[in-house]
């Protein structure tokens, strides 16, 4: 679904994540054919009475289906390589990838029954299905993880010429080939299965809720409830993203798909460029942190920690509503600092329209039954897929002439589509992940790198989270959120556990600030993008969203040393935690706009940011120290006059 908007920017739009080429005639049919195949192939094998293919046939398949999309629609060069329609080299890659995932999916049992072990024919295999995922990931998302890669593996060959303690024994080519193409721990390993069983299928689910008329009935709704409050636009564009987010999993498509129409609507309405921007880069950013349908990084979070996805939606939940309470705040505070416009009530929906029943089963009745059978502990993809097949028929049965039907069926081939070409990006970038994680995991260097974290923290807890932050932002930088995640929570994470935070809050923790990365400075992927479209300043941009944002750099130490905050505990201090940390979030957002109940000088600002501190630290007492600062600001700021604001303009 990203690939199809994205073609709608403008040129001097650049993304980490590549726009795909605009096919034309028989080679555009095949692959549209392909991509439906891909996606139907999913919802196939997440029907409860088929089920998944064994492990290496159901992933081999799934990047078979990815690697021939990504060949064909991904341009080798962008602005160089032919725009409508694949070179001479993507149909060779794209028949080599071909090759090499058929040879595993046939000799499967020999595999099986033979672990550890190769021909000549696997290793050259495998060296080209190597080299293809390299060049795979190199084309969706950048030279940065095809070089971390690439150096994984030459530090897998070179362990033995390197001294001290970073040094190891050395693999030859054949064992490194055995781990990352013939066995589960490598391009085909346990992300992969998670791309290939469970992301995939969210995927298409996004797609066809989209396309079936939910994404257009959510933005309505958000116009509802928020279009006539303060700063109504940008809270509008905080409701929506937070929707799309869990369709694209993925802070640069959300931008794209969301910002095209929420940043012009702020601008109309005398917004500053900057300010609608940044709204739309903080609030798609956290899009991947909403239950139920989280970003492609939960559903891995949930295999690696050997739990339900259920359970890291319902710890989420909080930790999410505190991101968007901080954003939504700071949006309202600056709103009334600024006296920003609401929408005029004949741009807003009418109830009547958005609650009919054509109009909102489409999007209630698919989410609600998702959410009833993953809390009644069905597994995800039969989750999903019993939504899926509600959102068609409801789609079908809402139908109001045969002429009517035939269009709705040519709108679910144009979802299953999307959602096909929508699996590509991610597939690619955990296969990618794959071959690092096998690296890490065959050299041992994951270890050492987490020892070294627990030594350069001097044993403290909050040192190593300060540690872990930065290195989550770092990658952050360069990587789209699900690699960050991957990456990060392989050499992190161990490190925060060992040091005493509980394994879901460290996962948590990586995974927030492998998201937040998205709207911090220097690169911030989701930023450039929303002020492209704003033609706003960058920098101002940034400045501004990272202010927005500031709830959820908060948030993550916050669930770290307060786990009430992840429904653990007992539920009176699951509901003092939560109090407290919205009133310290709403204080904190309020400290950075300089707004409260009047606008704020320093000082307030200052006693503002002290009292939101007090509240976040657990403890009774530092939250009733808190609680009075607050109170002090309130009081003193209603005893002066309200100044005369003019309008922003």
């Amino acid at each position: 679904m990203a690939d199809v908007e994205a073609a709608r920017l403008p040129e001097e739009i650049k993304t980490d994540e590549a726009v795909t080429r605009t096919l034309a005639g028989g080679v555009r049919v095949g692959v549209s054919f392909v991509a439906v195949a891909f996606a139907l192939f999913h919802i196939w094998t997440s029907a409860p009475f088929v089920g998944a293919y064994p492990d290496l046939i159901q992933r081999a398949i799934h990047l078979l289906f990815a690697f021939v999309l990504c060949f064909l629609l991904y341009p080798c060069r962008p602005g160089r390589s032919p725009a409508r329609r694949p070179s001479l080299f993507d149909w060779v890659f794209a028949a080599l990838a071909f090759v090499g995932f058929v040879y595993v999916i046939v000799h499967y049992n020999w595999i099986m029954e033979n672990p550890s072990d190769s021909t000549r024919a696997g290793v050259l295999l495998g060296t080209l299905v190597t080299l293809l995922t390299l060049e795979a990931a190199r084309r969706t998302i950048g030279l940065t993880f095809t070089v971390l890669a690439a150096l994984g593996m030459a530090y897998a060959l070179l362990g033995a010429w390197i001294p001290g303690t970073w040094g190891h024994r050395g693999f030859s080519w054949t064992s490194i080939q055995e781990l990352l193409y013939l066995s589960t721990q490598g391009i085909l390993g346990t992300v992969t299965g998670i791309s290939a069983t469970l992301v995939a299928i969210f995927l298409v689910f996004g797609a066809i809720l989209y396309y079936t008329g939910g994404g257009e009935t959510f933005v309505d709704l958000a116009k509802l409830i928020a279009g006539r409050s303060y700063g109504g636009p940008a809270k509008v564009s905080v409701f929506s993203s937070a929707f799309f987010g869990t369709i694209s999993g993925s802070a640069v498509a959300n931008v794209v798909v969301d910002g095209i129409f929420n940043i012009p609507l702020m601008k109309r309405l005398k917004y500053k460029s900057e300010f609608a921007a940044a709204v739309e880069a903080t609030a798609s950013s956290g899009g991947q942190l909403m239950p139920p349908v989280m970003g492609a990084g939960a559903f891995i979070m949930a295999e690696l920690l050997q739990i339900a996805y259920v359970q890291v939606a319902i710890a989420a939940a909080l930790p999410a509503v505190l991101y968007y309470l901080g954003c939504g705040a700071a949006i309202h505070f600056e709103a009334r600092r600024q006296n920003l416009e609401t929408i005029p009530a004949a741009l807003l929906p009418r109830a009547r329209e958005v609650f009919a029943w054509r109009r909102a089963a489409a999007l209630f009745l698919p989410v609600i039954l998702l959410t009833y059978f993953l809390l009644r502990g069905y597994t995800a993809g039969t989750s999903t897929f019993w939504s899926i097949v509600a959102s068609v028929v409801i789609f079908l049965a809402s139908a109001t002439s045969w002429a009517d039907v035939r269009a709705r069926c040519l709108g679910m081939v144009q979802a299953l589509e999307a959602g096909g070409k929508g699996i590509v990006l991610v597939a690619t970038l955990i296969a990618a992940a794959g071959i690092l994680i096998g690296m890490i995991n065959l050299t041992g260097i994951g270890v050492k790198l987490s020892e070294f974290i627990i030594g350069a923290s001097g044993q403290s807890l909050l040192a190593a989270l300060f540690f872990a932050m930065v290195v989550c932002i770092i990658l952050g930088m360069g990587l789209p959120t699900t690699a960050a995640y991957v990456l990060a929570a392989s050499v992190v994470a161990p490190a925060l556990i060992k040091l005493g935070a509980i394994p879901l809050a460290a996962h948590l923790f990586v995974f927030y600030f492998a998201i937040i990365s998205a709207i911090t400075p220097p690169v911030c992927a989701a930023v450039y993008v929303a002020a492209a479209i704003a033609r706003a300043n960058w920098v101002r941009t940034g400045l501004i969203a990272t202010r927005l944002g500031l709830a959820g750099f908060i948030v993550p130490y916050m669930f770290v040393y307060a786990p009430a905050l992840l429904w653990r505990g007992l539920w009176l201090e699951i509901a003092w935690a939560s109090v407290t940390a919205c009133v310290g979030v709403i204080a904190l957002a309020a400290g950075s706009m300089g707004f409260f109940a009047r606008p704020a000088n320093w000082l307030e600002r200052l006693a503002l940011i002290g009292a939101a501190l007090l509240l976040i630290k657990p403890g009774v007492y530092t939250d009733m120290v808190g609680l009075v600062v607050l109170a002090a600001v309130w009081a003193s700021q209603r005893l002066r006059p309200f100044p005369e604001v003019q309008p922003a303009g």
